[in-house]
């Protein structure tokens, strides 16, 4: 069996791991509604979410990639309706509604260049580019923490689960891209591999709590 026959089983891991990961915003919706309040929560991973899946729904519908499209439908409703919780349940509604605008903002801008942007192999490229370079910071984004673990030597503060899980998606994304000859998708689903496995093998080198405790309750991770 080569590669290419393992590609639509690759495709489908990817997209139920990645639908898994997406429906893990249930839970931090329902503690929102349970406490009456998002408290200082940031709605940023939500709005992220928002563009993230909104532009690589437009890839995918460019590219015509069903697997894409499909996954990142499921992500982009999912996304919308946990923002409209944390709108909901925020005191800082005004901060919600400037991000809610520059995202609406930014689609209508990239909706007119795919209006106009005639040749398709460009628009490819450069939806593609976009998306990778927003998934690259995205998946970038837990590198302060791993500084804070290296720096308290305790793993207490990492979600063990969703960095497992994290772990499972961007393998079968990065298979699936370099089954598909895809780098948009292979290259950020790799750098997120790496990334996952860094986090993972602090687990094994920190245990975790800490000798100093005290210090780490101290401090927002």
């Amino acid at each position: 069996m080569n590669l290419f026959e393992l590609k639509e089983p690759i495709a489908y891991l990817a997209v139920v791991t990645t639908i898994l990961q997406f429906l893990s915003g249930i839970l931090v919706c329902k503690q929102y509604v349970a406490n009456r309040t998002t408290a200082e929560a940031s709605s940023f991973p939500f709005i992220a979410g928002v563009l993230s899946c909104g532009i690589w729904f437009l890839y995918g519908l460019t590219k015509r990639n069903d697997k894409i499209v499909m996954v990142n439908t499921v992500g982009l409703m999912l996304m919308i309706s946990y923002t409209t919780v944390f709108y909901i349940y925020t005191f800082k509604k005004s901060a919600v509604l400037r991000q809610c605008t520059f995202t609406f903002i930014f689609f209508l801008m990239l909706l007119g260049y795919i209006y106009v942007e005639e040749d398709n192999e460009n628009l490819v490229i450069r939806l593609g580019s976009l998306a990778c370079s927003f998934t690259l910071i995205t998946v970038a984004a837990p590198m302060s923490k791993l500084w804070y673990v290296i720096r308290v030597k305790s793993t207490e503060c990492l979600p063990f689960p969703m960095i497992l899980m994290s772990l499972f998606v961007s393998v079968f994304w990065y298979m699936y891209g370099y089954i598909d000859q895809d780098l948009f998708i292979a290259v950020p689903n790799f750098i997120g591999m790496i990334l996952a496995l860094a986090q993972l093998a602090l687990f094994i080198i920190f245990p975790s709590t800490s000798h100093s405790s005290i210090q780490y309750k101290s401090t927002i991770a």
